[in-house]
């Protein structure tokens, strides 16, 4: 019997219950909460398998074991706030066909009521570990959201194929991830392999946190280039396209690419990681894509990018751009947007510094390394003056207060941009960088700059990528 029909039977029998009712109505009682992590050991290793092949329909197949120590209730948890988003973007919704066992024997699971993130599950007496089926049904059309997976290419983040514990910080969280892909695919990223048999590949155990900030690109047709041969430690481009004449890369362009990193080091005066993988994939199939991490970096951008380079200047900026993010955001990193876990709301107060700064040592280095000519990068800075001295939006919200326009706007599109203002952070706070850099000079009377700076901020604890925490940074603009 249909839901209405019988609620219209049970009416029928029993007319009085219509109208029950509390005369005045009564709050529901709150769930029970869920557990606020402590820095402290988790007991084992999660292993962390993910199928890959299912690359026509979009689908990642996940199995998960989760080490449990005694009989109760546990709470699960999805990763809602990614880094680098600076908004809550976990793609719950992207999680289907859950089913928890333990000991063979199926569990029955329940979403947190308040809390659709977190998922409740009962451990039985006897059980050791918690095993989890389930699939990642990714987009597959860019109406849905980023597509990141074709029948030529992939981009796995991790924390979009992991349910980890309740209670613990991500780095007491130690888990052994593994990954099968399509026969002949190769990959990069800047976890370490364990082993290698044909397509299935497994990668040594590393804390939860480490995971997520280790994304993964992996495609049919693939190329592995140095950037830094000789090195303190080593540096790569790994690039993914949609046809394999699309890897094919210049001299003088992989000349530009290497004077990045001997930029970097000069300006910076330091190194964050043990070594540092470019993810590049060029393609208008999948979706684009820059996204900053402590060793790596995803960067999506068009297929043509090395094949018609003269005609791409505008997307030269975004390797610098995430390559920065390595000194500020990951090793220099506003303390409100550190968080123990990945549930944990994060807040941008300082993203006029993480976003901002970067912004403007993106364009900077890009010149440098040759990837931009000098007037490219001026014009660039020009334009984006230009654009702000026309922004009405400045005459009633203060740039500060779009730091906190990830969570507002969730970077929906805006009905009216110059009022409104969105993400301007990033541009205009580039402009505010650009004012540190005249004013500094101009104060030194050309006896220093911003390069200074930056080479004392960042250049401390060398070859470090523990994140080094910033309380506040005072301006007045």
């Amino acid at each position: 019997m249909k839901p209405i029909a019988l609620f219209f039977t049970i009416l029928a029998f029993f007319p009085d219950a219509a109208l029950a009712q509390n005369a005045t109505p009564q709050g529901i009682a709150a769930a029970a909460e869920i557990a606020t992590p402590k820095d402290v050991p988790f007991r084992g290793t999660m292993k962390l398998q993910v199928d890959a092949t299912d690359n026509v329909r979009h689908i990642f197949q996940v199995h998960e074991t989760i080490p449990v120590a005694t009989p109760g209730p546990v709470t699960l948890l999805y990763p809602r706030w990614i880094p680098g988003n600076h908004a809550p973007t976990g793609r719950i919704d992207e999680v289907a066909g859950l089913e928890i066992r333990a000991g063979g024997a199926r569990l029955t699971w329940s979403r947190d009521p308040a809390d659709v993130f977190a998922i409740r599950v009962a451990v039985p007496a006897g059980a050791a570990a918690l095993d989890l089926d389930f699939q990642i049904v990714t987009p597959t059309d860019g109406d849905q959201g980023r597509v990141v997976m074709t029948p030529d290419m992939l981009n796995l983040q991790w924390n979009a194929v992991a349910l980890y514990p309740a209670g613990f910080y991500a780095r007491q969280i130690m888990v052994e991830p593994s990954l099968k892909l399509p026969e002949g695919w190769q990959f990069a990223t800047a976890l370490e392999t364990a082993s290698s048999n044909g397509g299935l590949s497994t990668f040594k155990p590393v804390n939860f946190d480490t995971l997520v900030d280790s994304p993964l690109l992996a495609g049919r047709n693939f190329r592995r280039l140095d950037l830094d041969p000789g090195g303190p430690v080593r540096v790569s481009l790994n690039v993914v396209a949609d046809r394999a004449d699309e890897l094919e890369v210049k001299p003088e362009q992989l000349q530009a690419h290497r004077d990045l990193v001997r930029q970097a080091y000069k300006l910076y005066g330091a190194h964050h990681y043990d070594h540092y993988d470019f993810l590049l994939s060029l393609s208008d199939t999948m979706g684009g894509i820059g996204l900053e991490h402590h060793r790596s970096s995803e960067n999506g951008t068009a297929p043509n990018y090395f094949t018609e380079w003269d005609k791409n200047a505008d997307t030269r900026d975004l390797l610098p751009h995430e390559y920065t993010h390595s000194w500020n955001g990951k090793f220099r990193r506003p303390a409100d947007l550190w968080t123990p876990n990945f549930n944990v709301p994060m807040r941008d107060s300082l993203l006029w510094v993480y976003e901002g700064q970067t912004q403007y040592w993106g364009f900077v280095l890009a010149a440098r390394a040759g990837l931009l000519t000098k007037q490219q990068a001026l014009d660039a800075i020009a334009a984006t003056a230009a654009a702000y001295d026309n922004r009405k939006g400045r005459e009633w919200r203060p740039l500060q207060d779009t730091t906190n326009d990830p969570i507002v706007a969730m970077r929906r599109p805006l009905p009216w941009r110059s009022w409104q203002r969105a993400e301007d952070y990033y541009s205009e706070g580039e402009l505010v960088w650009l004012d540190a850099d005249t004013l500094i000079r101009e104060m030194s009377k050309g006896k220093k700059s911003l390069d200074d700076f930056a080479h004392a901020f960042f250049g401390a604890n060398d070859g470090s990528y523990e994140p080094v925490t910033v309380l506040s940074v005072k301006w007045d603009r």
